[in-house]
């Protein structure tokens, strides 16, 4: 009898499409940016401007994406800790509060890396696929 449930769950196994794994995101800088590596709470700060510049001075530019996607619901989930609702009164109330703009939203993984690569200041969020092939530098790896 439990040779038959067994031999069962093996040929469930074996017909099923395939394994699904994890997609995972890449929280990227420009090459010239002294960072190393962030974790969340560190990347959640430069994205969210509550600390406006890097270690060597230069000014945070953070990039979001205007895809509503599972990754832009990963990043705001996981590293920031927040939904697509709470960032935009976020944005609000900051920008009420002190005229500080939202990041500019970008609408894929090419023109985030493109303008990455351009600014120093600048971070933003791609698939670590994009990220790797492109050669821009990695601070955080998310899976989702």
């Amino acid at each position: 009898m439990l040779r038959m449930h067994i031999g069962g769950l093996l040929v469930a196994l074996l017909l099923t499409p395939g394994i699904v794994t994890a997609e995972e995101l890449a929280v990227i800088v420009n090459v010239g940016n002294t960072t190393a590596k962030l974790d969340a709470k560190e990347v959640k700060a430069h994205f969210l401007k509550t600390l406006s510049s890097w270690s060597n001075g230069d000014k945070v530019r953070p990039l979001d994406q205007s895809d509503a996607g599972p990754k832009r619901a990963a990043f705001l989930g996981k590293v920031l800790g927040m939904s697509a609702t709470e960032l935009e009164r976020y944005w609000l109330e900051k920008q009420y509060a002190n005229a500080e703009r939202p990041p500019a939203k970008a609408p894929d993984d090419a023109t985030v890396i493109k303008i990455v690569k351009t600014f120093r200041g600048a971070i933003g969020f791609v698939s670590k696929e994009a990220a790797e092939r492109e050669g821009v530098k990695i601070v955080l790896i998310v899976q989702y």
